[in-house]
């Protein structure tokens, strides 16, 4: 499923900037909770998600967002392989990975940020809001990026 929604300017965050975000998850019940969470944040932008005609590592090559957000569960790849994927085809992406809520933190094999599944609806907003404020400044992701939890 591709979703493509656009904020009237009013919409926009508070540092006036819009962040482009694509979901990449299976599950469809988990994908329309973060789609929710999302759509609240004010500035953000779905440009993406999971599609059984589209890959989402090919439409992260093809829309370049801001932000991926990626389930370790996704494609029953191994997350490190999947994350290095998404790496290549979006760069300059900021790639939050949501982990089991005791899983390892997997931060070193690729993503920028990490996050268990049940912190989404608190931690989530704060962290895509890092990445636009970095991508607004033009700035590079640090190797640590400092958005890990």
């Amino acid at each position: 499923m591709v979703i493509k929604a656009t904020l009237p300017p009013k919409d926009r965050s508070p540092s006036g900037t819009e962040c482009s975000v694509l979901i990449a998850v299976e599950r469809p019940s988990f994908h329309r909770l973060l789609e929710h969470v999302v759509q609240g944040g004010p500035g953000l932008r779905l440009v993406g998600g999971s599609s059984r005609r589209v890959s989402p590592v090919h439409q992260a090559a093809r829309l370049a967002p801001n932000v991926i957000i990626v389930s370790t569960r996704l494609q029953g790849r191994e997350p490190g392989n999947v994350l290095a994927d998404f790496k290549r085809s979006s760069p300059a992406s900021t790639l939050i990975l949501l982990t089991h809520p005791q899983g390892e933190p997997l931060a070193p094999r690729g993503a920028d940020a990490c996050l268990p599944e049940d912190a989404i609806v608190t931690r989530l907003l704060p962290m895509i809001r890092k990445a636009a404020l970095r991508a607004a400044n033009r700035t590079p992701p640090p190797a640590s990026a400092g958005l890990r939890t």
